[in-house]
């Protein structure tokens, strides 16, 4: 599953070589509505994680075969939908950068100063 990654990263790129250029407040206004979309997938992503050890089946073969493979996709649940709040996470970046609100760091996609530089209040 595509969660968006390679969108999110061109993007980045661009900003960060000058390409993709953005007016401030379109770009803080941009980046907060990724910001709010990561932000809202961390109940989806706590939730996912009840699914990686499901009960209930039985004991037969075929129901351990079953539960496994439940239990097999909560686990894929919880990486596509961890690498979508990454890409989010990173179109943000990518339009504070390309506004020239952010430089390359390492905390270039802290979710804090993502937050911050886009005007939106954090409860962190």
């Amino acid at each position: 599953m595509n969660a968006g990654e390679s969108t999110a990263t061109e993007l980045y790129q661009r900003a960060l070589g000058g390409t993709f250029r953005m007016e401030a407040d379109a770009a803080r206004k941009c980046a907060a509505n990724f910001l709010r979309f990561a932000d809202a997938l961390d109940p989806q992503i706590a939730r996912s994680h009840h699914v990686r050890s499901l009960g209930g089946f039985g004991d037969f073969d075929s129901a351990r075969q079953l539960r496994r493979g439940f239990e097999a996709k909560g686990a894929h649940l919880t990486t596509a939908l961890a690498a979508l709040q990454h890409s989010a996470l990173r179109m943000a970046a990518a339009y504070l950068l390309a506004a020239g609100l952010i430089r390359e760091t390492d905390d270039a996609s802290s979710r804090t100063l993502l937050a911050a530089t886009a005007g939106l209040e954090t409860s962190g």
